[in-house]
């Protein structure tokens, strides 16, 4: 999962970035594992060879966005489309020793970033709808670019009024065209208002309720003070939480990072428990057991007989999973069965 940054100049988003690496980072590029509690205690039961969490990517490669009315360059955008998910890093707090190119303002400078997505999509949009005016198969019913023509001739106006793509109520065949042309306005958004130390615990009434307004969007949105979440990702790990109760925090940057870009990806985990190797997989919410099994390797989906299902919770009660499977809490469920959040699965295939 390739999360990238983004911001203006001044926003905090490389300190973010730092933070929620957990000190981790050595470049603009980073591999972060997903905290998952679960994970931990399938490990300590099972004590496998080898080891593997969930992970994100963090990338901090993009350059800083200019503002003031400059468009974004077609670099950045090349750049921006290769993300699963965008961060955007919003500057709200003040500090005299920060240049910036205006007045503080988390309002303004969210929705114009928001903006300045929609019109690169926009101009795609446009460019493209000209191209297919030449094309010999435009009012063939059904035929690719009488389909890419009719979705583009809906989008527009939305897009001309500053409605993102994410926003818009597409069918899964609108969404397969959106797809190919990776429009940045239709990627999952998540928000981090970076704010003062004196309101990292408190955030002021101004930012909360910019943080809902955005959650009524479905755009996932958090508080956070980056400089102070630094710092905190420098420390050793057992000495972090008590520091984070001292400042009145419940969990670090890292963790709100990576669970917003999860529920803005619509994600959940199931796992693998091998005394060889215990993993933990990403999966979007809603799929099959085959789709699980795709997700651990095609040859396996490819030869799928059946998945040994555990829920974590009867896991937990049972203690390990031979328990659970004596208890009768495993059952046998073909391609079809949707995977819940924290399934331990084994496949049978034909191999």
């Amino acid at each position: 999962m390739k999360v990238a940054l983004i911001g203006f100049g001044a926003s905090g988003r490389s300190t973010l970035y730092r933070a929620a690496s957990r000190g981790l980072a050595k470049g603009d590029v980073t591999a972060v594992p997903v905290p998952d509690e679960r994970f931990d205690k399938i490990v300590a039961q099972v004590n496998p060879k080898k080891q593997t969490p969930a992970t994100v990517i963090l990338h901090d490669d993009l350059d800083a966005i200019q503002g003031g009315g400059k468009a974004l360059s077609l670099k950045w955008i090349d750049s921006a489309k290769k993300a699963e998910i965008l961060l955007h890093v919003v500057r709200a707090f003040e500090s005299p020793t920060v240049a910036f190119y205006d007045t503080v303002d988390p309002i303004r400078d969210q929705g114009t970033i928001d903006v300045e997505l929609v019109l690169a999509d926009l101009q795609i949009v446009e460019n493209r709808l000209e191209r297919l005016k030449k094309s010999a198969t435009l009012k063939t019913s059904g035929s690719p670019d009488y389909m890419e023509n009719d979705l583009f001739e809906r989008i527009k106006s939305p897009l001309e009024g500053g409605t993102a793509i994410r926003s818009m109520e597409l069918s899964e065949d609108d969404q397969a065209i959106v797809r190919n042309y990776q429009f940045l306005s239709a990627k999952p958004m998540v928000v981090a208002f970076n704010v003062n130390e004196s309101d990292a615990a408190n955030p002021s009434d101004r930012i909360k309720k910019l943080t809902e307004e955005l959650a009524k969007q479905g755009t996932q949105a958090f508080p956070v003070c980056a400089t102070i979440e630094e710092e905190i990702a420098q420390l050793d790990p057992a000495d972090q939480p008590e520091f984070l109760e001292a400042l009145g925090l419940t969990e670090p940057a890292s963790d709100k990072v990576i669970r917003a870009a999860y529920d803005a990806l619509g994600l959940i985990t199931f796992f693998t428990a091998g005394e060889n190797e215990t993993r933990a997989w990403p999966l979007k919410r809603g799929s099959t057991a085959l789709k699980a099994a795709a997700t651990i390797h095609n040859d396996i989906a490819k030869g799928f007989i059946r998945a040994e299902v555990v829920h974590y919770g009867d896991y937990v009660i049972h203690g390990s999973l031979d328990a659970a499977y004596s208890a009768g809490k495993m059952t046998l469920e073909g391609k079809d069965h949707p995977i819940l959040d924290g399934d331990l699965l084994h496949i049978r295939n034909k191999s």
